[in-house]
């Protein structure tokens, strides 16, 4: 979380099975404080009290320019001190990034600390977790099939719990 205070975060959320869901819980503190299973778009993005209309009819634009995908996780990844779930096809996932940081660019992705944007829900985010045990046992639960429909905004409240802010669905309305 940046420094200056509560923060907001433009994800995808991806229902997880319960299995998966208590290793989150038990190994990574997102989850501990409501952070549902998720894909992060952008993360950091606009402090809670600058999520003004204009901000919501971009995110809306880039949520309708963008239609609904299947995707699945069917293996484990790692990146130092985490273990996470790899979609595929993770295309959708970079696109929508690129999106809302184009229409955002005053908030790259993780605020530029890497070269490149991995697409990945965590599992485990933590120095003194079992990496290698909870890989194979996230492994053994895969694969997980959903279709993506929606894109989000969760915020941090002041006693540093996330909830949703605004949801917004891919592709747009057909009649």
């Amino acid at each position: 979380m940046p420094a200056s205070g509560p923060a907001s975060a433009v994800i995808v959320r991806v229902p997880v099975p319960p299995s998966i869901e208590r290793l989150r819980r038990r190994w990574d503190r997102a989850a501990s404080v409501g952070v549902p299973a998720h894909v992060t778009l952008l993360f950091p993005f606009l402090a809670p009290g600058d999520l003004a209309p204009n901000a919501r009819r971009e995110l809306a634009s880039i949520a309708a320019d963008n239609e609904p995908f299947d995707v699945t996780f069917a293996s484990v990844g790692r990146f130092p001190n985490v273990v996470y779930l790899m979609p595929a096809p993770s295309g959708p996932f970079t696109r929508l990034t690129e999106a809302v940081f184009a229409r955002f660019p005053g908030f790259p992705p993780y605020e530029g600390a890497f070269a490149e944007v991995i697409p990945h829900l965590t599992v485990a985010e933590s120095t003194s977790a079992p990496h290698d045990e909870i890989a194979r046992e996230a492994a053994a639960l895969l694969p997980i099939r959903h279709r993506i429909m929606t894109l989000e905004v969760l915020v941090e409240g002041a006693e540093g719990r996330w909830h949703g802010r605004w949801r917004f669905p891919l592709g747009r309305v057909r009649r």
